[in-house]
């Protein structure tokens, strides 16, 4: 299976060691920007899942016009899986590429045994917006794609208890937060290396 971002799983391996199988994860995205399916491939290449363990994906934006949310959410993001399944199975959709991404998206996932869930959330302030959906689902990993801003990110490791990572703009994954098993100590990077901009 190749792996879009230039990044090999020794490199977050070496450096980040989770003491357990994450349960729930959730993968924040702009939802803005062209659905990813390179951040979900390192995510489930790089960590060991259960057959409990579930991903949401989620595309975050801004409140937008009626045209432009139209636009926005006819894509990928305003699609449900559920919905989709059956037609997939009886290859009906094949003539449109973004159904062949999200049918990819859900056979990617049953080869690692995990249930995905594609969500979109439009509001202001986004960071609260976030907070909320990490609350919600009970996010155990939390991982952010390259274009969220940095004070964001920040704002995120103080507010919620749960391992973080940001894939930065070389592709590269960076711990942002750790929490360990016992609940008893967190570790976090901000203050000692650089996060992506």
């Amino acid at each position: 299976m190749p792996i879009c971002f230039p990044m090999s799983r020794t490199h977050y391996a070496e450096n980040v060691v989770f003491d357990e199988s994450p349960k729930r994860v959730l993968i924040v995205m702009d939802a803005l920007k062209d659905f990813s399916m390179e951040i979900l491939e390192w995510v489930l290449h790089n960590f060991s899942f259960d057959t409990s363990s579930k991903i949401s994906i989620l595309g975050i934006s801004p409140y937008l016009n009626i045209p432009l949310s139209t636009k926005t959410w006819s894509d990928k993001w305003g699609m449900d899986l559920e919905d989709l399944m059956p037609l997939l199975q009886r290859n009906e959709l094949n003539f449109d590429f973004k159904y062949q991404k999200l049918e990819r998206l859900i056979h990617l996932c049953r080869k690692y045994g995990v249930v995905p869930e594609i969500r979109t959330e439009m509001g202001h302030p986004l960071q609260l917006r976030v907070i909320e959906q990490i609350s919600t689902l009970h996010a155990t990993l939390v991982v952010f794609d390259r274009y969220h801003d940095k004070k964001h990110i920040e704002y995120y490791a103080k507010k919620i208890r749960c391992n973080m990572l940001v894939v930065n703009h070389n592709g590269k994954a960076q711990l942002i937060k750790k929490v360990k098993c016992d609940d008893s100590q967190v570790e976090s990077s901000l203050s000692s290396s650089s996060t992506p901009k």
